[in-house]
């Protein structure tokens, strides 16, 4: 093998192979980093003929790295941040503000009235004209590893993690309540046993998210349930609840749109669950114009809190996932 040149492809491949070694395997990196299962495992077969070496085993028995491949995965951390870094520092440098504001959320942000973020977008298009906006949908894991990786600039999530370097602040929250199809054959039996007025031992069938907030997953402790399916959004847990499967948890104003499929409120002591919602940023990155800007704007409608606070809940929130491991 000659001597190894670094191309852009590489680079490429590099990151892919980092999401995979990150996520525990081909399956899970596809799914957070919204890529095709086939582009990521090509990807990685490709970077080992490169390198010439086996990078990991994979298949029916599971993920794991081989000593080469976990000599690379280091090299390659090591390079992609220097890199990300590089390009902020140039961004900053500049002084000009201008090139991509790389913004990620989650599905039916949109649809909260509470969420500000058009009315955020088009402060941030007013005041930096020459900026490009590139806005992903991608699921909450995903967008805080593109925010560490430097792939985002900026990210609103329901469900965050305590990743490190990042800041999250709430910025706003979302009701949710539980619903069920007006068709299904036990809706009067599951409605008593929600209401606490059926104590019946049949499991009631839940579609389960994939990734869902601490009030959710206490919600799912609090009653007899079996998971009929699982889903990764709201949109496709909305289309099970509707097809008959079981009941759901939705976002009452995303309900409220969906008035055709003969959603029916299942009424509960615990709700309406409310799930805050955080923006989240490199602690580094928060001197950046377009960043302060935009967070300034969807924090207008709450008090600002002092560092502390700020420093108490991600210390909160590292706590309440440690134990959720636990349990």
């Amino acid at each position: 093998m000659g001597p190894f040149q670094l191309s852009n492809l590489d680079v490429k491949q590099l990151r892919i192979f980092t999401a995979v070694v990150e996520n525990e395997g081909v399956s899970a990196a596809a799914y957070a980093l919204g890529a095709n299962l086939t582009a990521v495992s090509r990807s990685l077969s490709e970077l080992e003929d490169r390198l010439g070496v086996r990078l990991c085993r994979r298949g029916r028995g599971g993920f794991e790295l081989t000593p080469q491949g976990l000599s690379i995965y280091e090299h390659a951390k090591r390079l992609t941040l220097e890199l990300n870094e590089f390009e902020t520092s140039v961004r900053i440098i500049s002084q000009a503000v201008k090139g991509r504001f790389r913004i990620g959320i989650i599905d039916n942000t949109l649809s909260n009235p509470a969420s500000r973020l058009v009315q955020g977008l088009n402060m941030v298009a007013q005041a930096y004209p020459d900026l490009f906006v590139e806005l992903s949908l991608l699921s909450p894991p995903a967008i805080e590893i593109a925010l560490r990786e430097r792939r985002l600039d900026v990210g609103i999530t329901a469900q965050p993690t305590g990743l490190s370097p990042l800041e999250y602040t709430e910025a706003f929250s979302e009701q949710h309540r539980i619903y069920i199809s007006q068709d299904h054959p036990r809706r009067t039996e599951i409605e008593a046993a929600f209401a606490g007025k059926n104590h019946s031992l049949e499991a009631i069938p839940f579609i389960a998210r994939r990734y869902k907030a601490p009030t959710i997953d206490k919600l799912e402790q609090s009653y007899h349930l079996s998971p009929a399916a699982t889903v990764d959004s709201v949109e496709t847990a909305a289309t099970l609840i509707a097809a008959g499967f079981g009941v759901g948890v939705l976002p009452t104003h995303y309900a409220d749109l969906l008035s055709r499929l003969d959603l029916v409120e299942v009424a509960a002591p615990e709700t309406p669950l409310i799930l805050p919602f955080f923006i989240a940023h490199r602690s580094d990155m928060e001197k950046e114009p377009a960043i302060r800007m935009f967070r300034k704007f969807l924090l207008q409608q709450r008090p600002e809190g002092d560092s502390t606070e700020q420093k108490s809940w991600n210390a909160a929130v590292c706590l309440q996932l440690k134990a959720s491991k636990l349990a």
